[in-house]
């Protein structure tokens, strides 16, 4: 009787520790708006691994302990799993001055255009992916994100993500440090962005239903569309500075002056193949060729630098090389297609000629819903996604240097 009355309290005793230890990591995961940890006596290992999939780990190993084991060896898996000064030392949401990435506001950082990714590779072998970082978690403070529904690459390692419903563009520096861009209008329903040219960024609003080119410190520019567009969506620019812009709503895929002046439309509306239905994003190729995510038609076309159809692939469908509704689009510097596939839960790549290689993520590392994808120069993916709006940036490297300390 006495010893079924000392582990009926080393039991209770051990549930208690394991609900605190739940409460304090509930606690880090609220108030981090970056999973990266900085301190510098973690392992490089430690530093590129994000701190809440280590705690999400943590925490399904604290949730199921086994009823056959003794009081002495719960206390040591509480031991386990209790959290080190070290992990609890955040990279929080910051608009330091001290770091070299931030943008003073009164002093124009140069910027240089994004260059897609040269990937080498013998034969049909394909670097494979790490997940290296995690950005933000849901909420409206900054860091975090409501609808995550666009990211794009700009030097120095820095990614913008636009967030839809809280209604503004922030950065992320390569150590995940944010900053909010403070436009000098309010920001109604952006929805995706691309980089310009130095220091200038072109944003499409589904509320305002225009597209407005703005500096990175807010400024606009100038804006076009608002008596053309229906509801813009993906936005895109080429090596000549002419916009493309897609529309989910007029279903149509427009190309425009650097200016902002309308010159044409892709596809040809007579012909079945090149028709959209609710098209989402676009991307250009190193090539110059411009892929348009047709999601109500579950395929991606693809038109060459002067609006000429070339191909199509996709179908609607859960097998391999199939879509259901593709959102985010990029691709590397040989031509190769990266497709945010948003109801199958997965990244597909595919060969510059729309030939299915293998899935990148999918459902089983994570991912869920992707939609926006951009892929950087130093060889990194970026994907927003989450389970009902996108509220994470998950970062992959296709770097084998970067790999190697994972």
């Amino acid at each position: 009787m006495e010893l079924q009355h000392r582990r009926l309290s080393c039991m209770t005793e051990q549930e208690h520790n394991l609900f605190e230890l739940r409460e304090k990591m509930s606690a880090l995961m609220k108030s981090a708006s970056t999973e990266e940890i900085i301190n510098e006596q973690t392992s490089p290992s430690q530093r590129k691994i994000g701190i809440i999939g280590r705690m999400k780990k943590k925490l399904a190993i604290s949730s199921r302990p086994n009823s056959s084991q003794s009081c002495s060896s719960l206390e040591s898996n509480v031991d386990a799993l209790s959290i080190s000064p070290c992990e609890h030392e955040l990279e929080l949401s910051s608009d330091s001055s001290s770091e070299e990435d931030e943008d003073h506001p009164h002093r124009t950082v140069p910027r240089t255009c994004h260059i897609n990714a040269v990937f080498t590779f013998d034969n049909d072998s394909y670097p494979r992916a790490n997940l290296m970082q995690i950005y933000g978690c849901e909420g409206r403070q900054k860091g975090c994100f409501k609808d995550a529904t666009d990211v794009q690459c700009v030097d120095k390692g820095k990614c913008i993500v636009t967030d839809m419903i809280n209604g503004r563009i922030s950065t992320f520096s390569r150590n995940g440090r944010t900053k909010v861009i403070r436009c000098s209008w309010a920001l109604r329903e952006p929805w995706a962005t691309t980089v310009v040219s130095e220091n200038k960024i072109a944003v499409t609003s589904r509320k305002d239903k225009n597209v407005s080119v703005i500096s990175m410190n807010g400024d606009v520019l100038f804006s076009f569309g608002s008596r053309f567009f229906q509801c813009p969506c993906g936005i895109a620019v080429d090596k000549n500075g002419r916009f493309i812009v897609t529309d989910i709503l007029s279903n149509e895929v427009s190309v425009f002056s650097p200016e902002g002046k309308w010159l044409f439309n892709l596809g040809d509306p007579l012909s079945p193949v090149q028709q959209f239905c609710c098209p989402r994003y676009v991307h250009v190729s190193a090539f110059g060729d411009i892929i348009v995510c047709d999601s109500g038609n579950h395929c991606i076309k693809v038109f060459n630098e002067h609006g000429n159809f070339k191909f199509t692939f996709g179908q609607y469908g859960r097998q391999e090389g199939a879509f259901k509704a593709p959102y985010g689009v990029t691709s590397d510097g040989e031509g190769n297609i990266i497709v945010a596939d948003h109801y199958n839960d997965r990244i597909a790549l595919f060969s510059k000629n729309g030939e299915f290689l293998r899935n990148i993520a999918s459902s089983e590392d994570g991912l869920f819903h992707p939609q926006g994808v951009a892929l950087s120069s130093d060889m990194r993916l970026f994907v927003t996604h989450g389970k009902l709006k996108a509220t994470e940036v998950i970062v992959y490297s296709f770097n084998d240097d970067e790999n190697e300390m994972l």
